[in-house]
C-alpha cells in the first residue's frame, strides 16, 4: 500500500473550506477507503488544532468536534525519534524552514516516500529541489 506523509496544511483543509480543500478531502477519503496509508507525527495533531483555533469561523465547540474527528481517523502517527529530529534539523538549516515544516519532509525522506503539502511558499518552494515534497494541488 502506498504510504504518504502529510503535513498540517493538508489536514487543516479537512475541517476548513479553503483552496484545494476538495483535493485534501479526496486524499483523506482514499485513506478511509484503505487505498493509501496516511502518516504523520504527533506535531500534526497539535498544529491542526492550533490552526483551527485561530480560524474566524471556529469556536470552542466546533474545535472540540474537529479534534474528535481527527482522532477517529486513526492516522498512523510516527514517533519523533532522535534520527527524525536530526534529519529535520538538517533540512531546516539547508532549506531555511522551521523544524515544524522540516519534520514531515524528513519523515518522508527517511521512509522513502513523499510529503504532501499545501504550503507552497515554505515547504514546497524551498525544499522541492532536494527533498521528497509534492504540492497537494498536484495530487489527483
Amino acid at each position: 500500500m502506498e504510504k504518504i506523509i502529510i503535513d498540517t496544511s493538508v489536514a487543516v483543509k479537512w475541517f476548513s473550506e479553503e483552496e484545494d480543500t476538495d483535493k485534501a478531502l479526496k486524499l483523506r477519503d482514499r485513506y478511509v477507503n484503505n487505498e493509501i496509508a496516511l502518516v504523520a507525527t504527533p506535531l500534526l495533531i497539535c498544529e491542526v488544532v492550533n490552526a483551527l483555533r485561530y480560524k474566524p469561523d471556529f469556536e470552542s465547540k466546533k474545535l472540540i468536534i474537529a479534534i474528535g474527528s481527527l482522532y477517529k481517523l486513526h492516522l498512523h502517527i510516527e514517533s519523533i525519534t532522535e534520527e527524525l529530529l536530526i534529519k529535520g534539523a538538517e533540512i531546516a538549516f539547508e532549506g531555511d524552514v522551521t523544524i515544524y515544516d522540516a519534520i514531515p519532509v524528513a519523515l518522508a525522506e527517511l521512509s522513502g516516500t513523499v510529503c504532501i503539502t499545501a504550503d507552497e511558499k515554505t515547504q514546497y518552494k524551498k525544499l522541492r529541489h532536494k527533498y521528497p515534497v509534492k504540492m497537494l494541488k498536484e495530487v489527483g
